[in-house]
């Protein structure tokens, strides 16, 4: 068994629930659905308008991913995992980004709800291609739609106005959202298939089977 075998079936046992993209694939076409048809019905978009589509989108998205759930788990099975040794460390790391991002939003007008979350996701998904490098690559798309939504409404480079920054970016982000889910799921599914193979290649190989 290769190096580079070796490390696709570290990366299917180590990455099985996040390659489960068709749940991305759906939560960023929820996403540019609704915030798109904001922007095309509202005669004035606003950051803080843009909000009230980006909640009304989950309304979609969680009876979807729950579907997608089950989904997955009738394909492909399920995988135990231990509970998290660090639950602690993720709870205090919630908190701590609900609170810089409310002290932001409170004291800096000029940074509007939901920015904050618009650029964690950014880094985010920056972390994700550098961790599993050359495989998920396709992450920096939505780094890059975050950017280009930023740079298209920002006051000074813009082109859009201002108002529209936060709705630009949500729906650039859910619209590169949908080819990464793709991408993961289709990685999923390549991964299971080459490590499948050579089981059923044994199976059908042993000596007693009556096909000797």
């Amino acid at each position: 068994m290769n190096q580079e075998r070796l490390e696709r079936i570290r990366l299917l046992s180590r990455r099985f629930h996040e390659l489960q993209g068709l749940r991305v694939a759906l939560a960023g076409a929820a996403l540019a659905l609704v915030v798109g048809g904001y922007l095309m019905t509202t005669p004035e978009p606003s950051d803080t308008g843009a909000m009230i589509p980006v909640l009304v989108s989950f309304v979609l998205i969680v009876p979807g991913v729950w579907s997608l759930n089950r989904y997955y788990a009738t394909r492909f099975g399920r995988q135990v995992s231990s509970p998290p040794r660090k639950l602690w460390l993720i709870m205090l790391t919630y908190f701590a980004y609900f609170g810089v991002a409310w002290t932001l939003n409170a004291r800096i007008e000029a940074i509007p709800a939901g920015a904050p979350t618009a650029a964690t996701v950014a880094l985010a998904s920056i972390w994700l291609a550098i961790r599993d490098w050359p495989w998920r690559a396709h992450y920096l798309g939505a780094a890059a739609a975050v950017a280009i939504g930023f740079t298209a409404s920002a006051p000074v480079t813009g082109v859009l106005e201002p108002g529209m920054t936060l709705a630009m970016i949500f729906l650039l982000l859910g619209v590169s959202m949908v080819p990464i889910g793709l991408l993961d799921h289709l990685l999923l599914v390549r991964l299971v298939t080459e490590v499948r193979e050579p089981q059923a290649a044994n199976v059908e190989s042993r000596p007693g089977d009556g096909n000797t």
